[in-house]
């Protein structure tokens, strides 16, 4: 994208209810009113470094937990527990494939899984944990070889889309990454 992109993050008490509009080279506004709501416009470096946020309230969230040294949203923890990563059948990829896996750290966010499935950085897949937990999961990066601790196997590192994993999931004995 054009280095001039900026991003009009609308309140949650805008007529829109939260926004994010992408305001494209020249553009003055978002099509929305703004009626009811504050709004503020950052560039695209700035939205991405606050973690994509969806509406103002969100973003003023994340600058607050920079302000404080602190990049991350979810504590992380290096634990080995049992998932299952599934391909969502599409048009695209009929086929469906799963694999039972472990993860090598978790938060309430995401999770860092070993993985032997073909993906790509940005592809979403089902993410579960026994019959407790399932959500769809962004892959937000790929790694394999050194980059994974030198054993050649491949982790993803996923988001998760639809819900937080409840804190009763993360085992007891896991240990608090920085």
């Amino acid at each position: 994208m054009n280095p001039q992109t900026r991003i009009e993050l609308h309140s949650q008490e805008c007529s829109c209810r939260g926004g994010s509009w992408v305001l494209l080279e020249g553009a003055a506004g978002s099509p929305c009113s703004g009626a009811g709501g504050d709004k503020l416009i950052v560039t695209l470096k700035e939205w991405r470094e606050a973690g994509k946020p969806g509406n103002l309230e969100t973003f003023k969230v994340a600058e607050e937990r920079a302000a404080s040294g602190e990049r991350r949203e979810f504590q992380r923890f290096q634990a080995n527990l049992e998932v299952r990563l599934s391909r969502i059948a599409s048009w695209r990829e009929p086929a469906s494939q799963s694999e039972e896996t472990t993860t090598d750290a978790i938060a309430a966010g995401g999770a860092l899984v070993r993985s032997r499935m073909a993906v790509e950085k940005g592809q979403i897949i089902q993410f579960a944990v026994g019959d407790e937990y399932e959500t769809r999961a962004e892959v937000t990066y790929v790694s394999t070889g050194e980059a994974s601790g030198q054993d050649g196997i491949q982790r993803l590192g996923l988001k998760f889309l639809d819900a937080p994993l409840p804190e009763s999931l993360i085992p007891e004995d896991a240990e608090p990454l920085p």
